[in-house]
């Protein structure tokens, strides 16, 4: 259900909107509106300090930190997080020194150990030397007084040659340069470079610390952020302020006691939204419902104020989806058992519980499902019912039973719009819609599965087709009413065979991964018992994975397009987010 909302404007004098803008954080039950979007703005500083915040938050959750505490409580939480990038910046250098550090010893390794200083005395002596790569066996085609090969590797010889005069050497003798520093040295840097990592690691974990004083001096920012953006959203008439904000109707006696108890100058009034209005949306459903309502979130929509909320059929077809696309009553088992055994500690963690009874409630109907099919990791080996999804009659049933939903699913969404519009001589076209879906229902079963047409086709479409003609757009003149009703028909007839027939996508989907998990049983069979094991394991486990991503590309689709567009929702709307710490 959508809350019904009333909208506040509320004037007060500018040096009370501090202490008027803290009363309503106070009551966290009032939506800022912006009067001007354009101006409400904070400093970049203030942004930049909360991202270094988020970043360090982010760098230290991942050391598990837990507060001691007998620590004093440090008074420069902006230096440890300062600290905390510049020691991530740090290790990302030293990470990329070991990286060079291991390439310069690939190359080198060969030569052995060097003198340098030998080397230098030599050449001051006149000598020249030099370091080649050379082919196995050709290395008398340097023209050098002292050839030395070091190393013969893959029939690439490393030579050391030593001359007074210029050394010549053959083209397919490569000269290369002589290294920086021996194999013996760099071990010796990088075993610096990885003491140092020690340390800022170390450091970093004495930092973790103070995590929550890291923690709560993020949720301080964003309040300061959130308290510049209530201001600014305000506008300035000479001494006096206004702002505009949206209320829940059940919240408005809460606000109007707290105001008047504040013993604060201001006033201001409380209305209806306008037409023009676009009032926030605040969703307030049952508990079995209230599960859905984290899948808006993730997916970033929510119904628009003038809209519908149809949580309560979306859930239980996003439940009858789920089900019918990994239809494995396996899969549905051991996700339940992972969820409940997990359950307490995800939501220590964090983790909202409406996320985990989201899944609980859609694979506990593909358990259901999976029971009834007798499908179990791709076998049948616990037969509860005489069903049989892969025989001929079977795979007839459910396909009649996809295009069933989605007329029945499809009609409830016309049935909604008459609920929600007055009633009246243009509800009969909705009917008409309703009963037109139903004829698409039987001819889609004629012209899929070969059904002989039923008696009452016809006349169902014939009867459908007059009331969507005469009262689309009712009137007197029936000429134009007629040509209305045409053009809806045009609009909208395609549509409805094109949607009731894309639910035939559920039955597929499951087919699919059926079938994908009798290959993948079949081809562990011959193989010995712990590979099988893996394979079974990590096979399974892909299935799934494409099982979930189906949930989204196909079981929410119905919901968010097939329905919502019979239903004639946009989802426009903008969540009611009231002003609080």
């Amino acid at each position: 259900m959508i809350v019904q909302m009333k909208k506040i404007m509320l004037a007060g004098r500018q040096a009370d909107r501090t202490a008027i803008l803290s009363l309503l954080r106070e009551a966290s039950v009032l939506h800022i509106e912006p009067i001007n979007p354009e101006l409400v703005f904070v400093s970049p500083e203030l942004l930049k300090d909360i991202n270094r915040a988020e970043k360090a938050i982010e760098v230290l959750e991942k050391l598990k930190p837990n507060d001691s505490k007998n620590l004093e409580k440090s008074k420069a939480v902006p230096n440890l997080i300062e600290r905390v990038e510049s020691i991530v910046n740090e290790k990302i250098k030293l990470e990329t020194d070991k990286n060079e550090i291991d390439k310069e010893i690939e190359k080198v390794k060969y030569w052995g150990k060097i003198d340098f200083e030998d080397l230098e005395f030599l050449r001051a002596s006149g000598l020249h030397i030099e370091f080649f790569l050379c082919p196995q066996g050709k290395e008398e085609d340097l023209s050098a007084e002292v050839i030395q090969t070091i190393f013969t590797k893959d029939g690439i010889s490393y030579v050391v040659a030593a001359s007074r005069k210029q050394i010549q050497f053959a083209d397919f003798i490569k000269k290369v340069p002589e290294p920086s520093k021996d194999v013996n040295q760099l071990k010796k840097d990088l075993e610096l470079v990885k003491n140092h990592e020690i340390e800022l690691s170390e450091e970093l974990l004495n930092i973790s610390k103070h995590f929550h004083e890291i923690l709560s001096y993020k949720d301080e920012l964003l309040a300061k952020k959130r308290f510049i953006e209530a201001e600014k959203s305000s506008i300035e008439e000479g001494p006096i302020f206004v702002l505009k904000g949206w209320i829940p109707i059940d919240y408005v006696s809460d606000l109007e006691k707290a105001l008047k108890e504040s013993k604060i100058s201001l006033g201001y009034k409380i209305d209806d939204p306008e037409i023009d209005d676009a009032p926030p949306t605040k969703l307030k459903n049952s508990w079995w419902i209230k599960p859905i309502e984290c899948l808006y979130n993730l997916l970033g929509i929510i119904p628009g104020y003038r809209e519908v909320d149809i949580s309560m059929f979306f859930l239980p077809f996003l439940t009858i989806f789920t089900a019918m696309l990994i239809a494995d009553a396996g899969y549905g088992f051991i996700i339940i058992l992972i969820l409940l055994a997990t359950y307490k500690n995800l939501t220590a963690k964090g983790l909202p519980k409406e996320v985990l009874q989201l899944f609980i409630i859609l694979f506990g109907g593909t358990l259901i499902y999976g029971i009834l099919t007798n499908s179990y990791f791709g076998t049948s080996f616990i037969k509860l019912t005489d069903f049989d999804a892969g025989s001929p009659e079977g795979e007839t049933f459910l396909k009649k039973l996809c295009f069933f939903i989605g007329a029945f699913h499809i009609s409830i969404a016309h049935i909604w719009k008459i609920k929600q519009n007055p009633i009246g001589m243009s509800s009969l076209a909705e009917v008409g819609w309703i009963l037109f879906a139903w004829s698409m229902y039987a001819l889609i079963n004629v012209l899929v599965i070969g059904e002989p047409k039923p008696f009452w086709m016809i006349p169902l479409f014939e009867i459908s087709l007059v009331m969507i003609l005469l009262f689309t757009s009712p009137s007197w003149n029936i000429i134009m009413a007629v040509l209305k009703g045409l053009g809806a028909i045009a609009l909208n007839a395609a549509a409805f065979l094109s949607d009731i027939i894309s639910y035939i996508r559920l039955w597929a989907v499951g087919l699919a991964g059926g079938i994908l998990a009798v290959s993948f049983n079949q081809l562990a069979k011959p193989l010995p018992i712990i590979f099988a094991l893996i394979v079974l394991i990590l096979a399974h486990l892909m299935n799934l994975a494409l099982g979930l991503v189906a949930i989204f590309a196909h079981g929410v689709r119905l919901n968010l397009l097939e329905f919502s567009n019979h239903i004639g929702m946009e989802w426009t709307g903008r969540e009611y987010d009231p002003f609080k710490k």
